[in-house]
């Protein structure tokens, strides 16, 4: 059971690493498109935010695609690993350098210029599942707006081989835990 589970993690990080590529694919295709567009419309109009708007939504629509890939791969992944019991829990889960240092490495790794947005603190909640050897997965952001949320999620996936989390413990020994942060992140302009 223990050489399934990680033959299964095994293909989840390098299925989750082809993920990773799809949201530079997403970056690189907005960018490109965007210089032939200014080299269109030089000078601002309607026209071109009109197209800046639709290119916007493109990427969008991709990095929620490639997030939904990567839901769907962990699903099929997961099932192999037995469900948690839910034993009590000593001591919590952390990120290897701390939460602020994890906090930053987020933040840093999101980036939301080409949507103008700019709220501080922006507020989430960062919930996933940690295995007991320190495999990430089912990772799910909740704040006030679906797309950023979509784009701190797959700054989320891009980072996720920068550090390690260590698991929670039960009786001195690493447990598998759900995984809940709030985090305040800021995106200056």
């Amino acid at each position: 059971m223990k050489k399934l589970s990680a033959l299964a993690f095994l293909l989840f990080f390098v299925f989750s690493s082809a993920q990773v590529s799809e949201f530079q694919k997403a970056d690189s295709r907005y960018e490109r498109k965007m210089k032939s567009l200014y080299k269109k419309y030089p000078k601002p109009n309607d026209e071109r935010t009109k197209q800046e708007w639709l290119l916007t939504e493109e990427k969008i629509s991709a990095y929620k695609n490639a997030l939904e890939k990567i839901s769907e791969e962990e699903k099929k992944m997961v099932k192999d690993v037995p469900p948690p019991m839910a034993p009590k829990i000593a001591k919590e889960a952390e990120y290897e350098t701390g939460k602020a240092a994890f906090q930053k490495l987020l933040n840093d790794a999101t980036d939301l210029t080409f949507l103008n947005f700019a709220v501080n603190p922006y507020k989430i909640n960062l919930k996933f599942t940690l295995d007991s050897k320190g495999n990430v997965y089912n990772v799910k952001v909740k704040g006030n707006n679906e797309n950023v949320n979509a784009f701190i999620e797959a700054a989320f996936y891009r980072i996720k081989d920068k550090g390690k989390w260590k698991p929670a413990e039960s009786n001195g020994r690493p447990v598998l835990s759900v995984v809940n942060l709030p985090l305040q992140l800021n995106f200056s302009k």
